[in-house]
């Protein structure tokens, strides 16, 4: 085990919110260990910018739908949904989901309010990031 593996959940917690966590463990566990083996300040580095990033994101999407852009909105929620997905933010990647099938198939969804599911959902995530973190820059 890497120093990168502190404050993540045991397999027994794991399989108990594999399924509707906001994090996917695994995923998150994986990222930390393939950046454990980069440069000291990597994993914060990477971090950071995706923390800093999907705030915009968000405020793009919510423009395009504003501005009846749904096309350019729906390709910014699929990528949102990509890069939360890649950061083990399963719910933020299942609610960008939502919003890019909602965007695609007008089906009577309403839009703003997946936007505000997205941007709770988000802050969810960040803030168990930034106390991962945290907790790893505590061990080191």
């Amino acid at each position: 085990m890497g120093q990168y593996d502190h404050g993540l959940s045991t397999d027994d917690d794991r399989t108990a919110t594999q399924a509707d966590g906001p994090v996917d463990e695994e995923i998150l566990a994986e990222l930390f260990m393939v950046m454990e083996d980069g440069p000291p300040d990597g994993l914060t580095e990477i971090c950071d910018l995706f923390l800093a990033g999907v705030p915009d994101r968000i405020s793009d999407i919510r423009a395009a739908l504003v501005e009846g852009r749904i096309e350019d909105a729906a390709k910014a929620s699929h990528s949102l949904k990509g890069t939360a997905g890649a950061f083990g933010a399963r719910r933020l990647g299942e609610v960008a989901g939502r919003l890019e099938q909602a965007c695609r198939v007008a089906d009577g969804t309403p839009r703003d309010e997946l936007v505000e599911e997205l941007q709770a959902e988000f802050l969810t995530f960040r803030s168990i990031l930034v106390a991962r973190l945290a907790a790893i820059s505590a061990t080191s």
